[in-house]
Formats: structure tokens, sequence, C-alpha cells
């Protein structure tokens, strides 16, 4: 199972079941685990009618 990574220094996501120590996208060695849970369709529906709100 390839495990899910996040990059301290440029945020970048991305998973991969090799070497991950370096970015793939700064080459920074300040990459970690990223256990940051994604959001489901429903909370990306409600921020998005929120801020439609705000808008009008």
């Amino acid at each position: 199972m390839k495990g899910k990574y996040r990059c301290s220094s440029c945020n970048w996501k991305f998973t991969r079941s090799y070497a991950p120590h370096l970015c793939p996208y700064c080459g920074k060695a300040s990459v970690a685990e990223d256990v940051t849970q994604a959001a489901d369709a429903e909370d990306v529906t409600q921020a998005a009618d929120e801020l439609l709100r705000e808008v009008e």
C-alpha cells in the first residue's frame, strides 16, 4: 500500500511507495506522513454554499 505524504516546506501532498524522504516538488527533505483527512463532498458543498451567500 502506498503511503500518503506532505512536504512541510512547500505543502505538496503526494503518494509514493519508494524513497519518501525527499519531496518530488521542491526536493527538500522535510517530508512527513500526511495524517489529515480529506474533506468529504458534503463538507465541500456546504462551504461553497456559504461562500455564495456571502458574495450575494
